[in-house]
């Protein structure tokens, strides 16, 4: 157990570093204010993050919720780390659990997204929002508002049942984009 957790360092470094053509990642940029998650299954709920400037935690932008809408992205493949239990955006809470690969072609408006659970764990549920906005709306009242519940986001599969991966095709897509990844994820076996 002690060798897969340094491993899940090790990739999680890697992937900072080689995924989002930013400066590399350092822990100490994300600020840790609030929330951990209360999954009472042996699970943990687990959301994208990618190094620099273009990651923003939810609590930054007065939500009371960790997690990290990343953006704007363009036309390019990017591939991101996800931590579960990473409670106010504090990654030294939680643990690399999975990864996101997002392929987006602002020409054709088309953007394939695919959840893949690192080894040791399987995914129970995905949850993703891709736009040109940081954070997808829900109504309140007579207006929309923006909203990090993973339940509103407009693209979800529950009931995965313990997959090691999952993907969606989102279609009429332009310019610059927004990615929020949420899943729940399970250690495997469990």
């Amino acid at each position: 157990m002690k060798n897969l957790k340094l491993m899940s360092l090790l990739i999680g470094a890697m992937l900072f570093i080689v995924s989002c053509e930013t400066e590399p990642y350092q822990e100490d940029e994300l600020e840790a204010t609030s929330l951990k998650s209360s999954k009472d299954d042996g699970c943990e709920t687990g959301f994208a993050i990618c190094a620099g400037n273009i990651t923003t935690c939810f609590i930054e932008d007065g939500f009371n919720r960790w997690g990290w809408t990343i953006g704007p992205l363009d036309t390019s493949e990017h591939l991101f780390a996800v931590y579960t239990g990473a409670g106010k955006c504090d990654v030294k809470k939680g643990e690399l659990s999975a990864e996101v690969d997002l392929e987006y072609d602002s020409t054709t408006g088309i953007a394939n997204v695919k959840f893949t659970a690192l080894e040791g764990f399987v995914l129970k549920e995905t949850h993703l929002y891709v736009g040109n906005d940081p954070y997808p709306t829900k109504k309140q009242g007579k207006r929309e508002v923006p909203t990090v519940a993973p339940g509103k986001y407009p693209y979800k599969h529950d009931n995965l049942n313990g997959a090691k991966m999952d993907q969606y095709t989102i279609e009429g897509l332009s310019g610059e984009i927004y990615l929020i990844a949420h899943s729940i994820v399970c250690e495997a076996g469990e």
